[in-house]
């Protein structure tokens, strides 16, 4: 494979290489972030309303916090687009010289290969991984905000010299605003969802529903799901468990051809009861309407302990930086301060191959 293939391949040329040596970005590098950043914030966003927004929802505290997760994850896209944003435009680059290291990650359906050189790391393929020349001390240069890596080159090349100063090479000031405001962002949506919860708890209201039961069908998987279907609705009621009923009800599909009353929680289809040629089947709920006010006032409880904990965490990490920042040194650019074998360019651009 000739040379001019193999930079069109790895995903940077020379001209990339002499701008990231002078501390800036290439037109084509400049382009590349400003997309990567635009394509997260048109994905971030919206997974962070809808989570928040699904989550006022449930009244369980797993769904609530489940979609606070997602919600999380959507701030944390549209967080890193920023990042990419903010270096496309400001044109900077970081730079660090350590030890390449390479790492296996086995999953259930894959393995996947990593190449890691101080703060950044990289996915590569097989082959890449094969001949990656584990501890080899290169220049890897990186946008500092997103960590997107840039272009690397052996250390045993001079030193760089910048035009600039170079931005930190770990734990960079954006990277550590961006995981202190997440936390206390997903901390006070959660304490909000929570409060909701907890305000809102109210106990069940049967509503009677009859008619001769269609169909009934239970589809089996990681839970099971019961529907029941009446004549002449188009609504699917959901049944829980037989033995959950008081007397324990017969199997749901005995049902079928039968009049029957239906007692529903108001506002859901979940049903409280069954009434069946006057045998009641009935839930706890239907029994006892205010224990769905004690589950929901205890589940909203619990979403609202957790946020909390996650906007002290948030708070604390903030805190903890601020401080670590006041405090420590200037930043100067590491340098090499051991021999170390050769590197040929073939290795060290290989390793940016992508699957």
């Amino acid at each position: 494979m000739d040379e001019r293939t193999l930079e069109g391949f790895l995903g940077f040329n020379d001209d990339d290489l002499a701008a990231n040596r002078d501390g800036r970005l290439s037109p084509r590098q400049a382009r590349r972030l400003l997309w990567s950043g635009a394509g997260r914030l048109i994905v971030g966003p919206p997974f962070a309303a809808g989570g928040a927004t699904i989550s006022l929802l449930f009244d369980s505290a797993i769904g609530a916090v489940l979609c606070l997760i997602a919600s999380g994850m959507g701030l944390y896209i549209a967080w890193r687009g920023f990042g990419f944003l903010v270096d496309s435009m400001d044109g900077a680059v970081a730079f660090v010289t350590g030890p390449l290291r390479g790492r296996m990650v086995h999953t259930r359906n894959r393995t996947s290969y990593w190449a890691h050189i101080g703060p950044v790391s990289k996915r590569i393929g097989r082959a890449a991984f094969d001949a990656l020349p584990n501890g080899v001390a290169c220049h890897l240069y990186y946008a500092p905000g997103c960590r997107s890596l840039l272009s690397v080159e052996p250390a045993t090349v001079d030193e760089p010299r910048p035009m600039h100063p170079f931005g930190p090479d770990s734990a960079h000031a954006w990277d550590r605003l961006r995981w202190s405001w997440v936390l206390m962002t997903i901390g006070l949506l959660g304490l909000v969802v929570g409060v909701h919860q907890v305000a809102s708890a109210h106990p069940a209201l049967p509503v009677s529903v009859s008619g001769v039961v269609s169909d009934y069908r239970e589809t089996h998987g990681r839970s099971t799901t019961r529907a029941l279907y009446l004549e002449g609705h188009g609504d699917t009621y959901t049944p829980k468990a037989e033995d959950t009923y008081t007397p324990s009800a017969p199997p749901f599909g005995v049902l079928v051809g039968h009049q029957v009353v239906l007692y529903i929680n108001s506002g859901t289809h979940d049903v409280l009861a069954i009434d069946d040629d006057g045998q009641l089947y009935a839930g706890d709920w239907y029994l006892h309407p205010d224990h769905q006010t004690m589950f929901e006032t205890v589940n909203g409880a619990i979403t609202t302990v957790l946020s909390g904990v996650l906007l002290l965490i948030g708070v604390a990490v903030l805190v903890r930086d601020r401080r670590q920042r006041e405090s420590s040194a200037v930043y100067g650019p590491p340098t090499v301060r051991c021999r170390t074998r050769p590197a040929t360019e073939y290795s060290f651009r290989l390793l940016l191959n992508v699957d």
